[in-house]
């Protein structure tokens, strides 16, 4: 029996070491950093690349409750071809203090001429959806410009609006009757220093 168990340990340890397949567990909530928890939904926010003019950012929502339901994260267009995430937003604040409230954009598209739908991600209890988003594509809220990072420290979160469908369109009607999350949620903090 101990020769059996220690065959089998042998061969599983070898797998691993020898580029087969293992499964890893899912990793806790508490190995990275997140906003508080609001009604079943956390937001994380993380640098990805460190690009000095042009950071890119992982926004993730993770459902951590024991329901399942959906985020409006904000249009798609083209029948789905272009997703556009307006509803959540980077909150920039310098090393004075001045804060500024990001949008996000899509530059390829000057405006909106066709059909437009909810960007709807259906979040089951456990899973988590992930956006990478480029400080290229935001602009400032108050003003539209784009913004660039000035020498100094930055902290930097992000906000999402929970709403419910929001589209009139006559086919899409049993949308607004879909479990949204709706409410209001925050992100941690990441820094800058440039």
């Amino acid at each position: 029996m101990k020769t059996k168990l220690l065959l089998g340990l042998a061969l599983v340890l070898s797998g691993g070491l020898f580029g087969c397949s293992t499964i890893s567990p899912r990793p806790s909530l508490g190995s990275h950093q997140s906003g508080p928890v609001t009604d079943g939904l956390q937001m994380s926010l993380s640098i990805s690349m460190i690009n000095p003019i042009n950071p890119d950012f992982k926004v993730a929502m993770r459902n951590v409750g024991d329901k399942d339901f959906c985020l409006n994260l904000g249009m798609m267009l083209a029948n789905g071809k272009v997703m556009i995430p307006d509803k959540i937003h980077l909150i920039l604040a310098d090393s004075s203090g001045k804060r500024q409230e990001l949008d996000f954009v899509d530059r390829r598209f000057a405006g909106i001429a066709g059909r437009r739908e909810d960007y709807v991600v259906p979040l089951k209890s456990g899973s988590a959806y992930t956006l990478e988003l480029r400080l290229d594509q935001c602009v400032s809220s108050t003003t539209g410009d784009a913004v660039k990072l000035k020498p100094g420290r930055h902290e930097i979160s992000a906000r999402f609006q929970g709403d419910g469908a929001t589209t009139s369109n006559l086919d899409m009607d049993g949308m607004k009757l879909m479990n949204f999350w709706k409410g209001k949620l925050q992100s941690n903090v990441v820094v800058i220093v440039e």
